[in-house]
């Protein structure tokens, strides 16, 4: 047994020194030869196309970033175009606003004038005589109208802030044609020329302040008793300030001496 199994390793042995010996034909070289430059060529190849792909990957991230530039600009542009649009909303919220305050004054200006044409015709017509007589003169302008009285109608002198019997009666007429109209509010006014009061008048009329007022209360004194509405009235004086003729003759102060009664509609 044991020299079968010599004689075996002995065969084997031979077998293996025979196998490690084999020598490679020149065929076998050449192809193992062609085969090694097919893998280097492919290898080539393969380091060239993956340098093309690194490549356009580079460029493709170039593009790519300068798309999320463009894009992140089309962002910004489009928030500034919304915040832009939501500005002119708001102008034209405001600008409306102020379309249909406009309209609402012209509204009530289109009233008022309505009404102060309604008004002027009506005292032209209640107060046809005295006019006529040049007891009065009636003046409309564009947002009142004006009734003036010289100071001869009313008072009995210049100097005085007396009503006339007659000229209490023309203001009572005049209250009651008040009553009849709508207004907001009247402005009674004293006028007087530029002479100086003499000592005995300045004893109940310091100045011509108080001598016009006390000639524009005793008007408005009238228009309470007859009821005319005391919210709607005030007093004022102007002394000799607002001259309507000249001062340097009798018949130019006698007539800046006067009551003016304004009407605003």
């Amino acid at each position: 047994m044991r020299r079968i199994l010599k004689v075996l390793f002995c065969i084997i042995s031979v077998l293996i020194v025979l196998g490690c010996a084999h020598k490679y034909s020149t065929e076998e070289y050449s192809a193992l030869e062609s085969q090694h430059n097919a893998c280097e060529n492919d290898l080539k190849k393969n380091q060239d196309e993956n340098q093309k792909l690194l490549q356009q990957l580079q460029e493709s991230k170039v593009v790519n970033n300068q798309k999320s530039q463009e894009i992140e600009q089309c962002l910004n542009d489009k928030q500034a175009m919304l915040d832009k649009i939501i500005e002119c909303l708001e102008d034209n919220k405001i600008l409306l606003q102020q379309i249909s305050r406009f309209n609402d004054i012209m509204k009530k200006k289109n009233e008022t004038q309505v009404r102060l044409n309604q008004v002027y015709e009506y005292i032209l017509s209640y107060l046809d005589t005295e006019r006529a007589g040049d007891q009065l003169s009636i003046i409309k302008s564009s947002e009142r109208i004006k009734i003036v009285i010289p100071q001869w109608v009313l008072f009995p002198n210049a100097r005085s802030a007396w009503l006339t019997p007659s000229g209490s009666y023309i203001i009572k007429k005049i209250a009651q044609g008040l009553k009849q109209m709508q207004f907001d509010y009247i402005e009674i006014a004293g006028h007087t020329d530029n002479t100086a009061l003499p000592q005995e008048t300045k004893k109940v009329y310091p100045s011509n302040w108080h001598l016009a007022q006390a000639r524009s209360l005793a008007v408005l004194q009238i228009f309470e008793v007859q009821d005319v509405p005391k919210d709607k009235m005030c007093a004022i004086t102007y002394a000799e300030t607002q001259p309507i003729a000249d001062n340097s003759t009798p018949e130019g102060r006698a007539i800046n001496r006067r009551v003016e009664i304004i009407i605003h509609p």
